[in-house]
């Protein structure tokens, strides 16, 4: 039975505890380390970004200077976490060897959250791993867990959430909570749980400590003693504390393609959310930068930053790009846990076919709102789309039709739906008001079987990156146009979208419409013309 130390730190503020993250990670890895889980606490409250992604993304910084609230980056993956005093984090460095496991995967994330299991059981809660790397209770989270290495060593974290302040959590994180009714916030509680709300009370500090202790012993089969820091960490970690506190740690991704002749696309992989942004040279055919973000692990956490570095300057060219990510995959430069290449590159793929958009004198701005399904944008576009599917979520929440497939295009004020069911009727197509998933669905198969060649419809591009599987599936080839305001996913209701009983209103994007009918219209033109000059 080996003997690892037990690292009981003091609550510190987020840089202090990123500081201290890298220096026992980069010492266990050297082996200068001892095997080590560690406890740790934040004061003040925070929020910490996975190492992946970009702080204006995911947080809302003014609220956050306002109310005292930490922002900082993991060198973990993973997603956004809200932090407060009443939650507390554990840690696992340890040597590779320990697991005999090289490469992180489902079995190793299992191992580590088993312990968390345990000690869950032993304070009266019945929990289980859920993969890729959560502990639940019932179905909601009580405990999110995410990891890196170093050299010859893991760092594996989880947190264990003891209270939890849904409130805060909103407002310091990118939703859009000045929209949000109380049923919104307390759909946060179907997801996630905490031992407040599963015991009815707090157990005390010590008491949840020594569970989780007790619960590493056991399932690791390994002693635990108590220790202070080396004299080597204490000096790495304040060597390290000025970068962590930098703007240039915490704000080191930003995708400001916004602002650049750029484009961005997402996909909704099981094991995590991945983006791609390109900064592109239309007139030489380049990729001058390029910005890979999301929700995902990667081992080595650096492995990322080396690949964009190989995909800046490169031509704009499908199989160029493919294959110097298929090199970094197949030679194990980049490891993500659950995400084999090509779920990476779809993402990027959909990225390129918006760029190939611009050949139409579509500006790029314009190119980044349209998602393609079952072919190009030309190829779509050829087929001469006779259906225009147009989302129930951005009638008006007084018309008496919100919930149903017509529209009486009655021109009210607000509404985006008359406006743009007049312009599909204007170009002789079929327009159709989706009222739910399965009604999408419903409607898509419909169309296949009664031989529709191609449609356009309009949905948000979480929705779009979500099912772009089920669109693929469907068969029919489709362009899909963004909406404007505030949608489903912003709210955190997209089950109610779903089932068809969303409250709040969106907008279709009347003008991105227009420039794509016009754009159908004429190539449907050219069309007949090249027929009759033949």
């Amino acid at each position: 039975m080996q003997t690892w130390r037990l690292l009981d730190t003091r609550p510190m503020t987020a840089a202090e505890n990123m500081a201290m993250d890298e220096t026992l990670l980069e010492l266990k890895g050297q082996g200068k380390s001892p095997n080590t889980i560690r406890f740790l606490q934040f004061s003040p409250r925070a929020v910490l970004v996975g190492f992946h992604q970009a702080v204006s993304e995911e947080i809302r910084s003014s609220y956050c200077r306002v109310n005292n609230i930490d922002v900082n980056r993991r060198i973990t993956g993973g997603g956004a976490i809200f932090f407060d005093e009443n939650q507390m984090g554990w840690e696992v460095f340890c040597d590779k060897a320990f697991f005999n496991i090289a490469i992180p995967n489902a079995h190793l994330f299992k191992s580590l959250c088993d312990p968390v299991v345990m000690a869950l059981a032993m304070l009266g809660i019945d929990a289980r791993f859920r993969p890729r790397n959560d502990i639940e209770v019932n179905g909601r989270k009580i405990s999110g867990t995410g990891g890196t290495d170093s050299d010859n060593a893991f760092m594996f974290q989880g947190t264990m959430l003891v209270d939890f302040d849904v409130d805060t959590m909103l407002r310091s994180l990118q939703i859009p909570v000045e929209k949000l009714k109380a049923k919104e916030i307390d759909s946060v509680k179907d997801r996630v749980t905490c031992l407040r709300w599963e015991l009815g009370s707090v157990p005390s500090l010590a008491g949840i400590k020594q569970a989780i202790k007790t619960g590493f012993e056991i399932s690791l089969d390994i002693k635990l003693e108590p220790g202070d820091l080396t004299a080597e960490e204490q000096k790495r970690y304040q060597e390290k504390l000025p970068h962590f506190q930098s703007s240039r740690w915490i704000e080191n991704v930003k995708p400001y393609y916004q602002k650049r002749e750029a484009v961005q696309a997402t996909y909704k992989a099981p094991a995590g959310m991945v983006r791609f942004t390109l900064v592109v040279n239309l007139p030489q055919k380049r990729l001058k930068d390029i910005y890979i973000t999301g929700d995902f692990l990667t081992f080595p956490g650096s492995a990322l930053y080396d690949l964009e570095a190989e995909l800046r300057g490169v031509s704009l060219d499908r199989e160029v790009l493919h294959k110097i990510i298929r090199t970094f995959f197949d030679q194990e430069r980049i490891r993500i846990p659950g995400l084999p290449f090509k779920d990476f590159v779809k993402p990027l793929d959909l990225c390129l076919e918006k760029v190939a958009i611009t050949k139409y004198g579509i500006p790029l701005a314009h190119c980044n709102m349209i998602s393609v399904a079952n072919g190009s944008f030309e190829e779509v576009i050829q087929q001469q789309p006779s259906v225009l599917l147009l989302p129930y979520c951005a009638k008006l929440t007084t018309c008496d039709l919100r919930y149903k497939k017509g529209c009486k295009i009655c021109k009210e004020a607000g509404c985006s739906i008359g406006p743009a069911w007049s312009m599909g009727r204007d170009k002789k197509m079929r327009v159709i008001s989706i009222v739910s998933f399965e009604d999408l669905w419903n409607e898509l198969m419909q169309m296949k079987k009664a031989g529709v060649r191609s449609y356009i419809g309009c949905c948000c591009q979480p929705f779009f990156a979500k099912h772009v599987d089920d669109f693929k599936k469907s068969g029919v080839p489709g362009i899909l146009l963004d909406i404007d305001n505030t949608t489903c996913y912003d709210l955190d209701r997209a089950k109610e979208a779903y089932a068809g009983k969303f409250e709040s209103q969106t907008t279709v994007n009347l003008g991105l419409l227009e420039t794509v009918l016009n754009a159908a219209a004429c190539i449907d033109t050219e069309t007949r013309e090249n027929h009759e000059g033949q």
